[in-house]
């Protein structure tokens, strides 16, 4: 008997997620809160910071708490629900369900023309093969004609065996020597050929009761090919982007929740388990850069684990990440980054911390979310650039106190070239006017070669 059948106020873990219900798990009482489509399990008194300048309020609270109490720290305190990324996360599961559905349908399209020309491989040697076969059996009636007369007798006593050969004038001719010996091997060739009429009817060996399905049964029967789709959220805390995405993301077919806590990943199993999704969500407790740079290169048996997309939503600066993220993706795949530091990357407080972040300075006046958003580009593109690896920004958007941004992650060491000429220094003057010039580091200039061909002088 289940919890819920002795409380009808209280429900299990197995019972069907709802809204607003509790929910007893190893003597917890949890109260359970949809997003989207997905279910979390919020502990009793749980820490939710609402708004990003009494965070650090509600923070200190808790150290002193902390420092007055003997006992450790409680676990409603490890693990809290943030209800103002909620914009975000719907931003994310729209975002990447839209590149998602035409980076599968390029994959399909992939799998498609590598079909047709396996296909059209096969055929051509096929065709080679039967050529090999024709000839040979030429040169072998050839051969038959010349030790044993001319092709066309051979033919009369392959069509009438045993028959008397006849010559010009309707006579019979005598039978020779040849002619019997030709007769007694043709004889020997119909007893051969009656030994195979006999074993080919004769019914094949059972199958064990198992019947064989036809080809285009079987081929009816297969499931339509389904291109992998791997999502990897990393630093995923209570696991409710992982669990939105496997509910509101049909085509997912893996996704990878990881945290560095223990105590956040079985958070997350215990959410993933409510949700009913072990199926499709698996949990990782690793460092993120540990678990990225691992997917980037491939095992010793040969399988590599890189993703489709990764998320990084860390709370301040995603720059440490960058790099292990670029690596870690396969080529045309996704990278959703979050910064929340906007005091660092859209403000002059601290420049010297910018630059160390972002390889550049910050800008004053209304653009300086602009600029910040610019800075983190800059940093994901220098990153990917090492590699070989060039970026493409399809989405980048400012936010309140961070900045989210969506890129395409290309291996294409050519594009990377361009690089520099797509990089300026901004001048601005922060005596008042506020006027600005901007300036290239370098020039991509397209040239025309021989047979008109272009190419890009840099």
């Amino acid at each position: 008997m289940s919890t819920s059948d002795t409380n009808p106020t209280r429900a299990a873990l197995e019972d069907t997620p709802r809204e607003g219900q509790k929910v007893i798990h190893d003597g917890t009482e949890y109260t359970t809160v949809k997003e989207g489509l997905a279910y979390i399990l919020v502990p009793p008194n749980a820490r939710t910071a609402t708004d990003p300048k009494t965070a650090n309020e509600q923070f200190e609270t808790d150290a002193e708490e902390e420092k007055r109490t003997p006992d450790p720290p409680s676990e409603q305190k490890s693990v809290f629900y943030n209800p103002v990324q909620q914009f975000n996360r719907d931003l994310s599961v729209l975002a990447i369900r839209a590149f998602g559905a035409d980076l599968c349908e390029r994959k399909r399209e992939k799998q498609k023309r590598q079909k047709a020309q396996d296909t059209k491989r096969k055929e051509k040697r096929k065709g080679k093969g039967d050529d090999v076969g024709g000839r040979d059996g030429e040169t072998k009636r050839r051969r038959v004609g010349e030790d044993g007369g001319t092709d066309a007798a051979q033919s009369e006593v392959a069509a009438a065996p045993g028959a008397p050969e006849a010559v010009a004038g309707g006579a019979e001719a005598p039978r020779s020597e040849e002619a019997s010996i030709t007769v007694e091997d043709d004889s020997t060739a119909r007893h051969s050929e009656t030994l195979v009429s006999d074993s080919a009817m004769i019914p094949p060996a059972s199958n064990h009761g198992k019947t064989t399905q036809p080809p285009e049964d079987a081929e009816q029967a297969r499931q339509p090919w389904q291109p992998k789709f791997r999502i990897l959220d990393a630093l995923s805390a209570t696991g409710l982007r992982a669990l939105r995405y496997a509910q509101e993301i049909p085509f997912a077919t893996s996704i990878t929740a990881n945290d560095l806590s223990p105590s956040a990943t079985a958070s997350i199993a215990l959410n993933i388990q409510h949700n009913k999704l072990t199926n499709k969500i698996t949990t990782s407790t690793a460092n993120a850069l540990a678990h990225m740079y691992g997917a980037a290169f491939a095992t010793p048996a040969g399988d590599k684990n890189a993703y489709d997309v990764i998320d990084l939503d860390p709370y301040g600066t995603a720059a440490p990440f960058l790099d292990a993220a670029v690596q870690a993706i396969n080529d045309g795949g996704l990278l959703c980054v979050t910064c929340t530091d906007a005091g660092v990357f859209a403000s002059c407080g601290y420049s010297e911390k910018t630059y160390s972040l972002y390889g550049g300075l910050p800008i004053k006046g209304h653009h300086s979310h602009e600029g910040g958003l610019r800075l983190i580009l800059h940093a994901i593109a220098t990153s990917a650039a090492r590699y070989g690896i060039a970026i493409e920004p399809l989405l980048s958007l400012s936010i309140d106190y961070y900045v989210r941004v969506f890129v395409r992650v290309k291996r294409s060491p050519a594009e990377v070239k361009f690089l520099a000429g797509k990089t300026m220094s901004v001048y601005q003057c922060d005596g008042g006017c506020g006027a600005w010039s901007t300036q290239l580091l370098a020039r991509n200039v397209e040239q025309k070669g021989k047979k008109d061909t272009v190419f890009f002088k840099h």
